[in-house]
């Protein structure tokens, strides 16, 4: 019985944690470049006792395919192609991985992406007062000014683009990736070199990959199978009362 109970417990246990995850992609669904998260639970077959919580593997994976392209035509939002990522500092100085192109001016003079540092490609970006920005597809950026007919682009600095493939990827709760620690593509560090291959697009934006349907029915079927488990703990807790009455009038 307490065997059932146990197995009862750790079942709903893991369904909060994936109504947790759903309920993320959902309140994310307006984030530009955000990706879907799910969980995937997998049976060790190497641990037989089913009472051992550690005889499943939880494992996190991200929904790789690109959102909704929205065409803005603001010179500071840009679309990053394929597998690249634009780089940035966390607010805690860590270098981290985003596809949320909508780039920002802080008082600073600063880009900045959701309050994290834009990275320049070996150089740090300070964007001058009253100037007309252009960012090319590989990263330049300039600053575009109109004199005596002639159109003068000078160079501020160039993005920081890093090819990544998602897998190498793990997003944490601040929205930004990170590398993996140990992966075998990048293992003897933990930050990337700028990429020649990477390209951008201005004036488009990369939104939100998330299904909302799709995580809308997941999150009832949980809520179903949760409800489900509640149910088989009391059954088994009204099934032990009763045994221990029983017992009790046959002494």
């Amino acid at each position: 019985m307490d065997n059932s109970i146990y197995k009862s417990m750790i079942a709903a246990n893991q369904l909060l944690e994936k109504q947790t995850m759903i309920s993320n992609n959902l309140a994310n669904i307006s984030t530009t470049g955000f990706k879907e998260k799910f969980i995937l639970i997998i049976q060790n077959q190497n641990i037989k006792n089913t009472c051992n919580t550690d005889n499943k593997i939880t494992k996190e994976y991200h929904n790789p395919s690109s959102g909704i392209l929205n065409y803005t035509g603001r010179n500071l939002d840009l679309f990053v192609k394929d597998n690249g990522w634009l780089t940035v500092k966390d607010l805690n100085g860590q270098e981290a991985y985003t596809k949320n192109g909508h780039l920002t001016i802080n008082a600073n003079r600063k880009l900045t992406i959701q309050e994290n540092e834009v990275v320049g490609n070996d150089c740090n970006i300070k964007i001058p007062n009253n100037v007309n920005l252009k960012i090319s597809s590989n990263g330049l950026i300039n600053s575009v000014e109109k004199k005596n007919h002639h159109i003068i682009e000078t160079k501020i600095g160039a993005l920081k683009l890093a090819y990544i493939p998602q897998q190498y990827l793990v997003q944490k709760e601040n929205g930004l990736f990170y590398l993996k620690k140990n992966n075998r593509f990048h293992e003897y560090s933990n930050t990337m070199k700028h990429s020649n291959k990477i390209r951008v697009q201005s004036g488009i934006l990369e939104e939100s990959n998330v299904n909302a349907s799709k995580n809308m029915i997941e999150m009832i079927s949980n809520a179903r199978q949760f409800e489900m488990q509640m149910k088989m703990i009391s059954i088994y807790d009204q099934n032990a009362e009763r045994a221990n009455q029983i017992m009790n009038i046959n002494n």
